[in-house]
């Protein structure tokens, strides 16, 4: 889908196929996720270096050491920049930052990191340019940090900038090659400054890696880190301009089938309504008869009822909410820790079986929220092995981080191969229907949407059992409703498997209502949760909001892509223009969609729709 958007920022390419649009048809899975905030846009950027001043890069330096050692703001530093307040906005950003990559879910995933090129291998297409370009670093204005997609550029340096002090500070081996590169460039006034702890010629003319140097020599490191975060910024790349297709540009210019699980979107016009420029209300093209919203105030049975037809097929589903606050303090000793914990808890339940048993009362992890972010498969290894003893399970179901491909850890003998369908079959003939209970399924969460774990139909039909037993999905702090259905698909017989969701912040009374397994729809904490993705989804989110006036600004333009007029906000705000940049779009853009018809109609459908779900009976 990327490389479709991509390949409509080219005009050679928007020239031949915007008078034969009609004639194509866009078939597209997943697309509750267009308009996720990290999928929504692909942006084609011609790059370019900064021209940061050495007083600028150390003000980064300074703010971003302040942020991560949390020290208070230096308002006396700042007071030396032509823009303090700039300054004091981005100390506090950076604290956010900081705040948010120690929550679970959003934490800065260290194995997918966005900064060289070992940490970008797992990147396979459309990045060899920038290896090639760069070797021993990639300084790119990522925004996405746990999944940093291939071609797609974002804007927030910001956060690049601040989590380059963080790598640089929890994680410095990955700048030993960089290091090695630059260390002859250490002069003998900053040796004096920051490094007299160091041997100056062993420093500068050494072969010891920087790793080893930090650790043998802790007071050092901060005046190493400096060193390294400068030649790092003064290396990124900042963005000269811009052309951004989003997943609504799509909508508008193309007729669309959408295949999802979990189909929470916009009600859109049809391509074909917008060509015609018809005037006529435009046609519901959602069935939205599932929604659920708190306004409308249901009873029971209607809720159930609606809930069904949202379950389609997978309509006797067997959860219990468990809850997961234990994590807050278990996380803090180790993410194996946890694990562990999870492991038992799963153990005390009444039907459960003894451990060092043969059989487990669950056979799937699904980690949804990246708990298990910094453990490689081989610590699920010794652990598995350690808690369930040798006699239980014999594999481990993983992906492969560098190609997504199906893989079993062999728990004996550490053997990894690859999970085709021979290998299935050798394990069906050696343990027949029992192989369910000699795998252990850890699917982590860079994998749990759109990826199917194979042979699992197969498996039913042949031994009518399914081959997922229980699966167990680490949701924790995830709110949205959408995603932990989609984490519990990743079992593909979900009316015979049962679930535990481990979910933080349970409300007391609906801890209390779950005496085991139920049947989802009847849960109370699933309303709840429901409900409030169905007025979320419908309200939409900052990304979606902005990007449909910008689809309906490119529809009254003829064009597939806009050219942003705003290309680097964060140096706009450091200069103080910002807001005459966004005066002028916001201009722009009212006069041009309101000033349109078809755009205008179109943006008076969207906004009447999204009112009259709001949980705010006022606007509904």
């Amino acid at each position: 889908f990327n490389q479709f958007k991509k390949a409509l920022t080219y005009d050679k390419i928007c020239q031949k196929v915007r008078p034969h649009r009609e004639h194509i048809l866009v078939i597209a899975d997943e697309v509750d996720d267009f308009l996720d905030r990290d999928k929504l846009v692909f942006n084609i950027c011609s790059n370019k270096a900064n021209t940061f001043a050495p007083t600028t890069l150390e003000l980064y330096f300074e703010t971003s050491c302040a942020a991560y050692h949390r020290k208070e703001c230096p308002r006396e530093l700042f007071q030396s920049s032509p823009n303090p307040a700039y300054w004091i906005d981005l100390y506090e950003k950076f604290d956010a930052i900081h705040n948010e990559i120690q929550d679970a879910s959003k934490s800065l995933n260290k194995s997918f990191g966005i900064f060289n090129e070992q940490t970008l291998r797992h990147c396979t297409s459309s990045i060899s340019h920038d290896i090639e370009g760069y070797k021993a670093l990639i300084a790119r204005p990522y925004e996405s940090v746990n999944r940093a997609m291939p071609g797609s550029y974002y804007s927030d340096v910001e956060r690049t900038i601040f989590l380059t002090f963080v790598i640089l500070s929890e994680d410095i081996a990955k700048y030993d090659e960089l290091f090695q590169g630059e260390r002859k460039f250490i002069t003998f006034e900053y040796w004096r400054e920051y490094l007299t702890e160091l041997d100056y010629d062993e420093l500068v003319y050494g072969h010891n890696r920087l790793s080893e140097i930090a650790e043998n020599y802790p007071n050092a490191s901060l005046g190493l880190i400096r060193f390294l975060y400068i030649i790092i910024l003064k290396r990124m790349e900042i963005r000269d301009r811009s052309r951004s297709v989003n997943s609504v540009d799509i909508i508008f210019n193309f007729d669309c089938i959408g295949f999802t699980g979990t189909p929470f979107l916009d009600n859109y016009p049809t391509s074909d309504y917008i060509r015609h420029q018809r005037e006529d209300d435009i046609p519901p093209s959602i069935d939205r008869s599932f929604y659920a919203y708190t306004s409308e105030e249901l009873s029971q049975d209607e809720f159930e009822n609606r809930f069904s037809q949202f379950q389609g097929q997978n309509s006797d589903v067997k959860v219990e909410y468990v809850s997961s606050d234990f994590m807050q303090e278990s996380l803090k000793i180790g993410e194996m820790e946890t694990l562990k914990e999870i492991f038992t808890r799963e153990q005390e339940n009444p039907k459960a079986e003894s451990r060092k048993t043969t059989k487990a009362p669950f056979n799937a992890i699904v980690d949804l929220c990246g708990i298990f972010k910094l453990s490689t498969i081989e610590d699920v290894r010794s652990l598995v092995l350690e808690h369930f003893g040798p006699g239980c399970f014999h594999y481990i179901y993983h992906i492969d981080q560098s190609d997504g491909s199906d893989r079993m850890l062999c728990i004996k003998s550490k053997n990894d191969v690859t999970f085709d369908e021979e290998f299935y079959r050798d394990l069906c003939k050696r343990y027949g229907a029992d192989l369910r209970h000699k795998i252990f399924f850890f699917v982590d969460n860079r994998n749990y949407i759109g990826k199917d774990v194979p042979y699992q139909l197969i498996y039913q039909r042949h031994f009518k059992l399914p081959l997922f037993v229980k699966s167990v999905v680490i949701a924790h702090d995830v709110e949205d409703f959408s995603k932990i259905w989609q984490a519990m698909g990743r079992s593909r017989t979900m009316n015979d498997t049962t679930f535990s969701i481990y979910k933080s912040n349970i409300p007391a009374d609906m801890i209390k209502g779950n005496n085991g397994l139920g049947d989802i729809k009847t849960l109370p904490l699933t309303r709840l949760l429901y409900t409030k993705n169905c007025d979320c989804k419908m309200a939409g989110n900052l990304s979606s909001i902005y990007q449909t006036l910008i689809a309906l600004y490119n529809l009254s333009q003829d064009s597939f892509y806009y050219s942003d007029d705003i290309v680097n906000s964060f140096i706009e705000k450091m200069e103080m223009t910002i807001q005459t940049k966004v005066k002028m779009l916001e201009d722009k853009i009212a006069r041009v969609v309101l000033g349109t018809p078809v755009p205008a109609r179109i943006l008076e459908h969207i906004f009447l729709d999204k009112f009259r779900g709001s949980p705010n009976k006022a606007v509904a």
